[in-house]
């Protein structure tokens, strides 16, 4: 498990206002700022519909698993 830092915070929040049309809920924001603090390049996930349209800061896109 990993906590959730102030900063991961408010990079969620900003996630959330970048991408409002789609909309991203608050649990796939946070896991987007996480993934960026960690430098991870790889989301395990079912929800593709958000992981595919959002653009982290680390890397043009993720790579979804499965």
């Amino acid at each position: 498990m990993i906590d959730l830092r102030p900063d991961d915070w408010t990079r969620a929040t900003g996630h959330i206002r970048t991408y409002a049309d789609l909309p991203l809920g608050v649990v796939d924001a946070a896991v987007v700022a996480v993934t960026e603090r960690l430098g991870a390049t790889q989301i395990a996930t079912l929800d593709h519909r958000h992981f595919t349209v959002v653009r982290p800061s680390h890397i043009l896109s993720f790579e979804l698993l499965p």
